[in-house]
């Protein structure tokens, strides 16, 4: 019976142990994170070369790490509550040498959640927080084991080090935005898409109906990456017309897609590279 409980712990271990990981270096830190992950710099140091905040995206979306790790202290804007967000009490506890601060961020229509764990030296005041973002429990628990060894992998390197890294790709921000006219030919109504990208306004095309945003828990309803940056719709006369956006690399990736009531499969094309 022992030697049955022993073989058993030896093989989960050896399990868990098998994930590949990649080594990050930021600007004064390195993390290891799972290898099938896509590293996104956020917050650029203004003290160093590089990049103090980093998002880690898995390959389903189902989740994404976060490390913040400025060169002394600062202040994470990339992680603010978001005007559809609600945030949890903070809990602090404090040790003889580090404040650890906790708090949690969910969206209102519960569509996902962020926990974050903040580190704070008590003497000098410099910090370091660690965070995942999740779409369900079931998606936590998947990458549960992933997240602790990204924790546990943290630690704070000198200027000089010469550790070689994957690269990083800056993470895109990019959306739509639409402008409604009535069509008198038609008795409905006609939407204008736009791209708002990289502080420029492009113009996509007239479609009919009134275009709206597709929220994220439905992407996969309309096979649109869980990935995917920002996506919306509009549904007329019988037919459906679809945006959607996703980063490839350092590349804005538009598709267009259509379907309609006797075929509700939306089928998708590639448009343009930005």
């Amino acid at each position: 019976m022992k030697y049955n409980i022993l073989f058993a712990v030896a093989l989960l271990f050896s399990i868990q142990a098998t994930a590949q990981f990649n080594l990050f270096g930021g600007a004064g830190f390195e993390v290891s994170y799972p290898n099938t992950f896509r590293a996104i710099g956020s917050q650029r140091s203004p003290e160093k070369n590089g990049y103090e905040s980093v998002f880690f995206t898995s390959p389903d979306g189902a989740v994404e790490f976060y490390i913040f790790s400025p060169t002394n202290k600062g202040v994470p804007n990339d992680i603010d509550v978001k005007i559809n967000e609600k945030i949890s009490p903070i809990q602090v506890t404090s040790g003889k040498s580090v404040i650890a601060r906790f708090w949690t961020i969910t969206a209102k229509d519960n569509s996902y959640t962020r926990a974050y764990h903040e580190s704070i030296d008590s003497k000098t005041g410099s910090n370091w927080i660690v965070g995942i973002k999740y779409k369900s429990q079931a998606a936590y628990n998947k990458y549960k084991n992933d997240y602790l060894a990204f924790k546990k992998s943290y630690r704070k390197i000198n200027s000089n080090s010469n550790t070689q890294v994957n690269p990083v790709v800056k993470k895109i921000s990019a959306s739509f935005s639409f402008s409604v006219k009535d069509d008198e030919q038609t008795g409905g109504s006609t939407t204008n898409v736009f791209l708002n990208y990289n502080g420029k306004k492009f113009y996509l095309g007239k479609i009919y109906g009134t275009a709206l945003k597709i929220n994220s828990d439905d992407f996969e309803n309309r096979d649109i990456p869980p990935a995917a940056i920002a996506a919306c719709m509009s549904f007329f006369g019988g037919a459906g017309t679809y945006y959607y956006l996703i980063q490839k690399g350092d590349k804005l990736v538009l598709y267009r897609g259509a379907n309609s009531e006797e075929d509700s499969r939306i089928y998708w094309n590639k448009v343009k590279e930005y």
